[in-house]
């Protein structure tokens, strides 16, 4: 039995919790290390409020779990705890990572553009002639975090922990090989290459407009001046993480009889959202999806390997003489 297995085991955590426990670790522990060579300004204070909110979380559900009350509440805790954490951790990560010491690489993917009749101006300017649409989309880009807060509350809470540790070990994955790959080939999307008429910006009013493109011009080239989890931006344009989040989610919702149509319609809208409202390019959506296939790939494998090793100890445990 592995000893990933054994360890999470006494920590009272189940292996999919604890893989993204020990990624989250280990990325807070670079963090520092980055932070200290840098000499990394930090908005500690507001790390703080996020560390005060998971321990809260965590120390709830370690409560559910270990006093055997409820299962299903400590799995929701639990998990929304690590999760949160991860996120945390990992966002820091790309953010010390800047200043960018090549690239960025959008006119190169603006090339790849071309070969599919992609041309992101025409786009927005074809966005603009449906408003009602735009507006819908909007909506649904904005939704993406808190999707995942509430289906880590259903999952956790209906019972539904194979999917919830499916969906969790997958965004562990994709996740990390996201900012990885980004500070290898790092891109900022077509908003930093293009320029629009006012009126257009105005019309939309997407989330990355003109304004935050110019500042992640800045920010990519100098570095951030003080690094806030209030300020957070996304730095990541191939691939889409929006589209993998998106992805990952209407999986994740796909057995859920009422509210899974609804993840669907939702996370549909996201798909054509990252366009618009994200400023990506073309290749940026199937690299997203790539990327949701293989970690969802390795997900599940990784769960059903957790499952088998479960039924094993619990059998073990079974056959083992009980001396009174």
């Amino acid at each position: 039995m592995p000893v990933r297995y054994l360890i999470a085991n006494k920590l009272h955590l189940r292996p999919a919790e604890f893989t993204m426990l020990a990624v989250a670790v280990f990325a807070l522990i670079t963090d520092l290390c980055l932070i200290i060579y840098k000499g990394a300004k930090v908005d500690y204070t507001g790390y703080s409020g996020i560390a005060i909110a998971v321990t809260s979380l965590a120390s709830i559900g370690y409560f559910y779990r270990i006093s055997g009350r409820s299962e299903n509440i400590a799995s929701g805790l639990l998990c929304a705890a690590i999760f949160i954490f991860f996120s945390a951790c990992l966002s820091l990560f790309n953010y010390l990572l800047l200043p960018i010491s090549h690239g960025p690489y959008d006119l190169m993917l603006a090339e790849w553009d071309t070969l599919f009749g992609y041309h992101w101006p025409d786009i927005m300017a074809l966005a603009a002639k449906f408003p009602n649409f735009t507006s819908a989309m909007k909506w649904a880009y904005m939704s993406t975090m808190l999707q995942f807060a509430i289906l880590i509350a259903i999952l956790g809470l209906s019972g539904r922990k194979y999917d919830l540790y499916v969906m969790i070990s997958s965004v562990t994955v994709t996740a990390t090989l996201t900012i990885c790959f980004w500070g290898i080939f790092p891109t900022t999307g077509t908003t930093t290459i293009y320029e629009i008429p006012l009126e257009l910006w105005n019309q939309i009013n997407p989330p990355v407009d003109r304004s935050y493109a110019l500042d992640l011009i800045s920010i990519v080239k100098t570095g951030p001046s003080v690094i806030t989890p209030t300020e957070i931006r996304g730095l990541i344009a191939f691939p889409s993480y929006h589209a993998v989040l998106a992805f990952t989610a209407m999986y994740a919702a796909r057995n859920l009889k009422v509210l899974g149509p609804i993840f669907f319609v939702i996370n549909l809208l996201i798909l054509p959202s990252i366009f618009v409202h994200g400023g990506h390019h073309f290749v940026d959506l199937p690299a997203g999806f790539l990327m949701f296939a293989f970690g969802t790939y390795w997900a599940l494998k990784a769960v059903k390997q957790q499952e088998v090793f479960a039924l094993q100890d619990k059998q073990l445990s079974q056959s083992e003489p009980n001396i009174a």
